[in-house]
Formats: structure tokens, C-alpha cells, sequence
């Protein structure tokens, strides 16, 4: 077990709560590890304290994890996440818990876990620049601030697969399929797969509602607009696209990973806790030969 020394905690700056827990654990863990700190907002400027750390600490809701997680994936930092939201997917230990859990986790007890990430890399539009984006949960090509159908051209390793007509189309990763494809009616996948998913928006005659990938696909959706169209990564980062602009979407080389104290499979009785479908523990009931099994 190796312990965490220099650590890092990125808040949500608009909760008082997040500054007061904040505040409680750089008391309660002073010795021997050394603390910065910094809002979501102002994560980008703190380069040289990013470097230097072997842990980062979320406090807020997913949001705060997804803008801690672009920074530490790429210096391959694990992230252990307070939640302070509403239901927190990805944190790994409640608010209320932690000034007393944190210290299990500071110590190197907890078994890494990794989640993939996208890459989308944006074609050239007559001016030079083809930007790469990267995210953890989605990467949303849809309409921009005019009300007014898009058409996504899909092609699944160079073979087309359908014209999405609508408001856009989401692609997901595990991490990310409990959240905005979740909302449009797609599946929950366990978190480590490495498959991804594509949903549609708001489509109109399409033939398809939506498909599950193999990890080694590589995805290209192109824009037929009349009005700029968007892509947005991870719900924070955004990009403008022109009519006939494509988008490569296909694995990331880096990967997001945090701490956890339950077991791999723990998420689906964890999963339906967080939305509330039930309480308590799974029930067991015993098997003709003796055994007893999860239901």
C-alpha cells in the first residue's frame, strides 16, 4: 500500500457546504500530506500543483468529478469523489461520510478503477485548426441555438450505418450511459466495459433508436445543417460545427481512474439505490444444492 502525500481538491465554488468540508478535512489529515485547493472554475490555472499530485479530491456532484477528471486522466492521477449533488454515480463516498472515511482512502487501501474515455477529433473546416476533445461520460453532436432539425450522417468503421434526422445524437460511454442516454430511454452497461453507445435525439423517421458499439470501433458522424450545429463534451466543453464537418469518435488513450472500497460487483445494487427503485440490501434465496445466489 502506497499512501497519498500531495493532494489536490477541486470544489463546486456556488456550495458553502463544499468550502466548509474543504476546510474540516485540511484540519482533520494535516499531517504529513500537503493540500491545495480549487473551484472547478479555476482548475486550469493551477498547472504546477496538478503535476505535482498523486491524488485528486472532488467535492460537489458529477459535474465537479468530470472537470477534476480532464485534468488528472492525462497525469494519470486517481480521483476519489464526495458527493454533494443529488445522485452522484461516480462519487464514491457521501458528504456526511467523509471527514471520518477519508483517511481509509489516504492511506492506499482502495482498488483502482479504470474507465475509459472518447476521443473526438473534428475535421478541418477551411481554417486549419482540427481540434481534439476527450470525455468520460458523452460526446453530444446536436443543434445549436436555432430551433431547427439536423442530420447526422453515422458511419460505423467506414460502413454506413443511418442519417439521424432531428435533434442531434449522443455517444456514451459506460461511465457515461447512466446519465444524458439514461434520460433518452438507452441501456445502463457495467461501468468497465469498453463498448460505447449511440443514441439519437428527438429523431424523426430514423430507422435505428440507437446501437451499441465494440470498443475498437471507430465512429464518424457529419453535419448537414442549415445553422451552426454544436458538439459538446462531457457537458462543459464545446465546439461549433459547420454543415459537412465531421467528427471522429473512437477510444482515448488515457483513461480516468478512481478510488473504490466495494466490490466490482456491488454497482447494480448500488445502481438502483441511486435511482431509488430500492432499499436495502439484495435478497438471497437458497438453490437446490445448497448454494445461494443474488437475485
Amino acid at each position: 500500500m502506497t499512501p497519498y502525500r500531495n493532494i489536490g481538491i477541486i470544489h463546486h465554488g456556488l456550495l458553502p457546504e463544499a468550502v466548509e468540508l474543504v476546510v474540516a478535512l485540511e484540519s482533520r489529515y494535516s499531517d504529513g500530506h500537503n493540500w491545495w485547493t480549487a473551484t472547478q472554475d479555476t482548475l486550469s490555472a493551477r498547472t504546477d500543483d496538478l503535476d505535482a499530485s498523486d491524488l485528486i479530491i472532488t467535492i460537489g456532484g458529477d459535474g465537479t468529478i468530470l472537470r477534476g477528471a480532464h485534468e488528472a486522466a492525462p497525469r494519470d492521477i486517481p480521483i476519489l469523489g464526495i458527493n454533494m449533488g443529488r445522485v452522484g454515480f461516480m462519487s464514491e463516498i457521501n458528504a456526511t461520510d467523509a471527514i471520518e472515511g477519508v483517511g481509509w482512502y489516504l492511506e492506499g487501501n482502495a482498488r483502482p478503477d479504470e474507465r475509459y474515455m472518447l476521443r473526438a477529433e473534428i475535421s478541418d473546416n477551411g481554417s486549419g485548426d482540427t481540434p481534439v476533445l476527450h470525455a468520460l461520460n458523452d460526446m453530444t453532436v446536436a443543434r445549436g441555438a436555432v430551433l431547427r432539425v439536423i442530420e447526422v450522417e453515422t458511419v460505423v468503421d467506414g460502413v454506413h450505418l443511418a442519417d439521424y434526422r432531428g435533434d442531434g445524437l449522443v455517444v456514451s460511454t459506460a461511465t457515461g450511459s447512466t446519465g444524458y442516454t439514461l434520460s433518452l430511454g438507452g441501456p445502463v452497461m457495467y461501468p468497465e466495459s469498453e463498448d460505447y453507445l449511440v443514441k439519437p435525439i428527438a429523431t424523426h423517421m430514423s430507422q435505428f433508436g440507437g446501437v451499441v458499439l465494440r470498443a475498437t470501433s471507430t465512429l464518424e458522424l457529419t453535419v448537414h445543417c442549415s445553422t451552426p450545429a454544436t458538439i459538446s463534451a462531457d457537458g462543459f466543453i464545446d465546439r461549433s460545427l459547420e454543415d459537412q464537418q465531421t467528427v471522429k469518435v473512437s477510444h482515448a488513450s488515457i483513461k480516468a481512474t478512481f478510488l473504490r472500497k466495494r466490490t466490482r460487483d456491488a454497482f447494480w445494487a448500488d445502481l438502483s439505490r441511486r435511482l431509488g427503485m430500492r432499499v436495502g440490501p439484495l435478497p438471497r434465496v437458497p438453490q437446490d444444492d445448497g448454494d445461494s445466489a443474488s437475485i
